[in-house]
Formats: structure tokens, sequence, C-alpha cells
């Protein structure tokens, strides 16, 4: 019936076809573990682009507050410089007024003005 070619060239087609299904399996296995390992990566992907949309956050932040201490330093520079130039246009003033009435007093008296000159 059978010869013994036959029966090993059987042998031989069914080790070959065990061999495949046995790829198959390592196959399916791989491709498993490649889609958990993509999973993984993707899941540390959406973890970091978190962690750099806080970190973007948080440098805004600091450089608006940052901006806005140079900005108050700024505006209290020149508050102070408005707040002298004040003082210094009210003390003029006073000496302008001091100086005409001392002017017209001068004047009635009729005295020379203070700086030597004749009203």
């Amino acid at each position: 019936m059978f010869g013994r070619d036959r029966i090993a060239r059987a042998a031989a087609d069914i080790a070959d076809h065990l061999q495949i299904i046995e790829n198959v399996r390592a196959l399916q296995l791989a491709q498993k573990e490649l889609a958990d390992a993509l999973k993984s990566v993707m899941s540390k992907i959406s973890d970091m682009q978190a962690e750099l949309r806080a970190i973007k956050a948080e440098t805004a932040m600091f450089a608006m507050k940052e901006t806005q201490g140079i900005v108050n330093a700024v505006q209290g520079g020149l508050n102070q410089r408005i707040e002298n130039l004040a003082v210094r246009l009210a003390l003029t003033e006073r000496d302008v007024d001091r100086m005409k009435g001392e002017d017209s007093s001068a004047t009635r008296l009729h005295l020379p003005a203070p700086d030597g000159e004749a009203s």
C-alpha cells in the first residue's frame, strides 16, 4: 500500500504543516506583543504631550509674571519721575509767586526789583 517514500513525504508534509501552524501562532503572538507595545508607546506619547502642555502653560505664566514685574517697575519709576516733576513745578510756581509778590511790593514802595532792575 504505502511505500516508505510516500510515508516519509507525508510525514514531511505533516511536519511542514505543523511548522507553518507554529509560525502562524508565533506571528500572531508577535503581532499581539507589537500591538501592546504600540499602545504603551502611544500612552507615553500622550503623557508627554500633556506634560509639554503643562510646561508650556507654566512657562507662559512665568513670562507673564516677569513681564508684569518689569512693567510695574517701569510704571513705578515713571510715576516717581512724574511726582518729582510735579514737586519741582510746585516749588517753581511758589518761587515765581513769591517773586511776583516781592516785585509788586517793591513797585508799590518805588523800590528797585530784587534783581537790581527798576520796574
